[in-house]
């Protein structure tokens, strides 16, 4: 055999090599597919005189208990347990251990972000995005109440406005274009590390917020999400970069939510649209 001849040979059997292990990696990836952190069911049932209906019963969704933000699929009461959303909900929010560290001279626009989140008028640039009517946007929508995983895309589902996301997971590259578009959501690429699916989100608006206490991004963030299951619990890690406001990576604490096992569980259609404006609100004081 000539030595151009075991090259090529030896090439080819590299690559095979390379394409079995790429194979069997695919094949061990774990399956995401499923409903989590609680969801309606097919077989819903309406309530009877007879039954207690609690329309507040607290979740057992360990997302609220871990700090992450956003709504659930039980809706924004999630876990809370509150007997007031006012009195409960801002203590809930600011009292997380986990908080965005802002450069000195950026506190200042947060503090009036906060101070006049339900504001009209003359204060309504500092108002809740929510209240303008705006979509809640990555991260602050959470993780997602479904996964579809379909060969290297994941479709993340969200019981909130019926959002969606489309994500490819084979370590592309950002679109060099669509990367520098301005979206509530951004533009998010997957890729696999070992068991873990780690997702990269760039591409944002400066429009929405991060959580309720009129925590801010400039359009240059990156969110990383992680997401690795536990059995039949889905981990999900979020650390928030912004080299424009943050002094350093905003980390949040390990969300986790179980894997539904209810066969007929399905997906909760939400209602399109809420009419949230500032003009609307019969009670200015109401924070959401």
């Amino acid at each position: 055999m000539t030595f151009r001849a075991s090259l090529g040979t030896a090439l080819l059997g590299g690559a095979l090599l390379a394409a079995t292990a790429l194979a069997a990696q695919a094949q061990t990836r774990p399956n995401f597919n499923g409903i989590y952190g609680g969801a309606g069911v097919a077989d819903l049932k309406a309530a009877t005189c007879g039954e207690k209906v609690d329309g507040f019963a607290q979740s057992n969704n360990d997302r609220y208990k871990s700090g992450a933000v956003g709504g659930v699929a039980e809706g924004n009461k999630g876990a809370a347990g509150w007997i007031t959303f006012e009195q409960d909900c801002g203590p809930q929010h600011r009292g997380r251990v986990s908080k965005p560290l802002y450069k000195p001279q950026y506190w200042e626009k947060v503090r009036m972000h906060d101070n006049y989140a339900n504001a009209g008028g003359k204060y309504e640039e500092y108002a809740d995005p929510q209240w303008k009517n705006y979509p809640l946007g990555v991260p602050r929508i959470g993780p997602p109440n479904q996964i579809v995983q379909v060969g290297d895309n994941m479709f993340f589902l969200y019981e909130n406005q019926n959002t969606f996301r489309s994500i490819p997971t084979d370590c592309r590259e950002h679109d060099p274009v669509l990367k520098y578009d301005q979206s509530p959501n951004g533009l998010a690429v997957g890729c696999w590390e070992g068991d873990t699916l780690v997702i990269t989100t760039m591409g944002f608006t400066d429009v929405t917020w991060l959580d309720w206490p009129g925590y801010i991004h400039s359009n240059e963030m990156v969110v990383i999400e992680k997401l690795k299951l536990d059995g039949e619990t889905l981990l999900y890690d979020v650390t928030v970069q912004d080299p424009v406001y943050f002094m350093q990576d905003w980390v949040w604490d390990t969300a986790k939510l179980a894997r539904n096992k209810n066969p007929k569980a399905q997906l909760m259609q939400d209602v399109p649209y809420i009419d949230r404006s500032l003009g609307k609100l019969t009670d200015p004081n109401y924070r959401g």
